[in-house]
């Protein structure tokens, strides 16, 4: 059963720069080009995208986004899972390499109509105003929300790119696709 209040089950959104989408599925969207997250693709791969989250504005929360419309990691080919897994390792210490975070976590459900991985950065006022664990992500997310401003906006695109860099230099090397 889909739930319409689950992230990217709805049919639009507002992404943190305030630019509406309209869609059938936020994940396919994002994947043929239909829709442009800010800050740009950080990465694309043969099966996988790599970018911010559209929604959240919170520097280095990151969505691993595969390319093929499925809702689970069983219904992966092997070569989407070596991708997948590949992509989120890099993510991952591409956020800890550049000091941008030193912990994440990493969330999937099935509930998605679309499979995607949030790989979400662990900050300190994170842990002060809400506490530490999963339960908190979505309080979080909503308080990041409601306080957005231009320098969180300008962090969030920085890291973008910081994070973009990375990945052309040392993730992937000749096999990076730059778009």
């Amino acid at each position: 059963m889909k739930d319409k209040n689950f992230a990217g089950n709805s049919e639009s959104a507002i992404d943190f720069l305030g630019k509406k989408w309209n869609y059938e599925c936020m994940g396919c969207a994002i994947s043929n080009g239909d829709i442009k997250i800010p800050g740009g693709i950080i990465y694309e791969g043969k099966h996988t995208l790599l970018g911010a989250d559209p929604i959240i504005p919170i520097p280095g929360f990151l969505i691993v986004n595969v390319k093929r419309h499925v809702n689970s990691f069983s219904q992966l080919d092997k070569e989407e899972r070596y991708e997948i897994v590949n992509v989120i390792s890099y993510a991952e210490k591409a956020l800890k390499e550049l000091h941008i975070t030193e912990e994440v976590t990493l969330v999937q459900e099935e509930r998605s109509k679309h499979l995607h991985v949030w790989i979400f950065p662990n900050y300190k006022w994170m842990t002060e105003k809400f506490g530490k664990g999963i339960k908190y992500l979505r309080d979080i997310s909503e308080y990041a929300k409601k306080n957005v401003n231009e320098n969180n906006i300008k962090e969030i695109l920085n890291t973008i790119e910081k994070i973009r860099k990375y990945f052309e230099e040392q993730a992937f090397g000749d096999t990076y696709q730059k778009l």
